[in-house]
This record gives structure tokens, C-alpha cells and sequence, in this order.
């Protein structure tokens, strides 16, 4: 990367608002890498307060032990979430409904299917005799947000400012396809300045974490936790990092990101040959669980709708971008640009306003979802004509 740059466009107000949930400050640990960009503002951040704790005390469960992980039976979860189960004749494979849900699990992996996206677990589904069973963490924090949203947890406010990270930039280019000349620092400041029309459109705030080709510092260490603290100090409400993603040339696809709860490993470090990443203690961002993956489900919807594309499914990982939140946050990976088919299509601008608008029908939907949740007020009472006649 080329040495910070000391300036940071804000686009739109930094504004407070009672009782929004903001974003703040990432620690430093190592951190995975997807990085950003500019160099901190000198003023002073708004004080806003922080959002209560969006995780209620758990409802109590049978619990079973399992390789030092508390799993809950798949029945106790399907009475709870009121889902009929149907098992196949290997015992292995369960398919739990209702009318207005259906996920799919199979003991042994953390490959998973729920309303037709692609969901990785954090722990693999076990059995036991008869009986299959789903790490608790996933339960709660992964399975009831998105079959029961709202069970469990306290909604945050309804999105008004958005911060939009445009990935790498300056002297990290992220990845590159020499062939067709494409750098992955251009396209996603493309797609962040497309998607910043659109969300103001639609009377969003937008901030963004980069408007030009620079970083916000010279070391990832420190540029990928300044990116999480601008959203911070701007009081962002949703934190959206763009990225195009690196993998095998035979490999193509849609990816979104969310932060890894506690205790749990990466979707990616469970392959052959890597270290176990999890994290002992709860991260700031890790208070928005249920949220963030309820909004990483409404975007990785919309971008495999619009694009069109392979679902290589919703997943969670330890981005420093996302550690440090005080808001929802995810990361999305909408191609793969070492791939050449993915990486043509997303040379074609028609393509990438096209990711730009399926992020803004995620972040549509995902604040439908909160207005949904909240009570609505009671209707004034009928005053009768008669009222006070005498």
C-alpha cells in the first residue's frame, strides 16, 4: 500500500440520533486479509451512545456435550422455533418447516440450506444414536435470526447512515486478473460510488470509507481497523465492505461475510492444513450477531437474484473490518475475480450497477425486516358522536 494519505472524504452528514447503534474502534488483533484505505479525520467523533447489547439472555436449553461444544438436539430447536422435522432413511439428513421456512441439515458438515441460500455453520452438525444435533451458538445466533427474526434479541434502529467500504486501494491492489487488466481497488471504489447513488436515492446518509485511489494507512494492521472506527465515528448504522474474491480459476461465485461469534472458527479455517482462529472472547461487533447475519442473508438473496450467479454461500470469518463494529456489519464478495468468466462480467459497468442495486435491494429488505419487528402503536379510540352531550 502507498503511505496514508492524511485526509478522508465523509460523504453525508455525521449525524446523532437518539438511540441509534454506532461504530467504533477495532482492536488489534491479526487480522484476515481484506483491506481498505485514506487516513483518520483530525476533528473530534460525535459522542453518541452506545447500543444496548443485542443479544438477550438465552432461553435455556437441554444441552449436550460434544467435543467440548454445547449442542442442542434438533427436535428441542424445531419445537422452539415451531418447525415440523422430516428425516431421511440414513438418520443423517433432516429437513425442518413451517410454511414460511425450510432448512436443511445433514449430521457431519456445516453445509447447510435455509430458504434456499447456501449457510455455513460454525461447528458441524453431530449425531448422536438417533439423535442430530446443532451446536447451540448456531442456534442462536445463526439459525433462530433467520427462520425467527427478532426471538431472542433486541432490534437495532432502523438504518439511516450507511458506510460503504470500498476494499483496498493505494499500493494494495487487492486481486488482480492480469490477463483482462483488472484490479480488484477499482472496481469496488466503482461499485461503492454506484451504490452511494442509489442509497442516497433512497434518503440514506452515506459514508465512505475511501473516494479515491489511497489508503488510510500504510500497514493493514492498522489500515483495516481505521476503516470499522470511520464508520464508528460517523454513527453509521449498517457497515458494508466491497470486495471481489481470489480462489481456484475453476472456481466462481457469490460470497457474504459476517463476523465469526465467539468461540467459533472461520467457514475457511476448517480447511486442510489451517489453524483454528477462534476467538475466546466476545468482540464489539459480535453484539450485533443476530443482526449481522440477517443482513448478510438479504444481501448474498439479492445479489444471487440479480446476478445470477453460484452460491458459495453465507459465512463467517475474523475481517478486522468488521471486528471492531458498533452497528451491522458484513463484507460481500459478489465474484471471483481470478476466475476469468466471473472477472468479464464484472468488467462490464452494466454488471457492476447491477451489484450496486442487488446490495440496495439487501439493504431494503433488511430494514423492511426491522420495521417489521417493531410494534406498531395502537389506533386512537372511536369517540362516540354522543361524547359529552347532555
Amino acid at each position: 500500500m502507498p503511505p496514508a494519505v492524511p485526509r478522508l472524504a465523509l460523504l453525508g452528514a455525521l449525524a446523532i440520533f437518539a438511540g441509534a447503534s454506532g461504530c467504533a474502534a477495532q482492536s488489534a488483533a491479526p487480522a484476515p486479509d481484506r483491506t481498505p484505505s485514506p487516513a483518520a479525520p483530525a476533528r473530534a467523533a460525535p459522542t453518541r451512545p452506545v447500543a444496548p447489547a443485542a443479544i438477550v439472555p438465552p432461553v435455556p436449553w437441554s444441552i449436550t456435550r460434544i467435543s467440548g461444544v454445547d449442542y442442542v438436539e434438533v427436535t428441542d430447536v424445531a419445537k422452539r422455533l415451531d418447525l415440523k422435522v422430516t428425516t431421511d432413511e440414513s438418520g443423517k439428513k433432516l429437513t425442518l418447516t413451517n410454511a414460511a421456512n425450510r432448512l436443511a441439515l445433514e449430521a457431519d458438515t456445516r453445509d447447510t440450506t435455509i430458504n434456499g441460500q447456501r449457510l455455513f455453520l460454525g461447528s458441524p452438525a453431530k449425531i448422536r444414536g438417533r439423535h442430530v444435533y446443532v451446536s447451540r451458538i448456531d442456534v442462536e445466533r445463526s439459525l433462530t435470526p433467520l427462520l425467527r427474526p427478532g426471538l431472542g434479541a433486541v432490534p437495532p434502529p432502523a438504518p439511516r447512515i450507511i458506510a460503504l467500504d470500498p476494499g483496498h486501494g493505494g499500493r494494495d491492489d487487492g486481486t488482480e486478473n492480469r490477463a483482462l487488466g483488472l484490479r480488484e481497488k477499482i472496481l469496488t471504489l466503482d461499485v461503492a460510488l454506484r451504490l452511494k447513488k442509489l442509497l442516497e436515492a433512497a434518503g440514506y446518509q452515506v459514508v465512505l470509507t475511501r473516494t479515491d485511489d489511497h489508503e488510510l494507512a500504510d500497514r493493514k494492521e492498522v489500515d483495516l481497523p481505521l476503516r470499522a472506527d470511520l464508520a464508528n465515528r460517523a454513527g453509521a448504522d449498517l457497515f458494508i465492505s466491497i470486495h471481489f474474491n481470489a480462489a481456484a480459476k475453476d472456481t466462481r461465485g457469490t460470497e457474504v461475510f459476517w463476523l465469526a461469534p465467539r468461540t467459533q472458527r472461520s467457514t475457511d479455517s476448517w480447511s486442510p492444513g489451517t489453524d483454528d482462529d477462534s476467538v475466546a472472547d466476545e468482540l464489539p461487533g459480535n453484539r450485533f450477531d443476530p443482526w449481522n447475519v440477517s443482513l448478510a442473508a438479504a444481501l448474498h438473496r439479492n445479489l444471487l437474484r440479480t446476478l445470477k450467479t453460484e452460491d458459495r454461500g453465507i459465512k463467517i470469518a475474523h475481517w478486522a473490518v468488521l471486528r471492531s463494529l458498533r452497528c451491522p456489519g458484513v463484507l460481500v464478495e459478489p465474484t471471483i475475480l481470478s476466475n476469468d468468466a466471473d472477472a468479464r462480467r464484472t468488467a462490464r459497468p452494466e454488471f457492476r450497477q447491477q451489484i450496486a442495486e442487488a446490495i440496495a435491494a439487501g439493504v431494503r429488505d433488511y430494514a423492511a425486516m426491522l420495521d417489521a419487528l417493531r410494534p406498531k402503536p395502537s389506533p386512537p379510540a372511536a369517540v362516540s358522536p354522543t361524547a359529552g352531550v347532555r
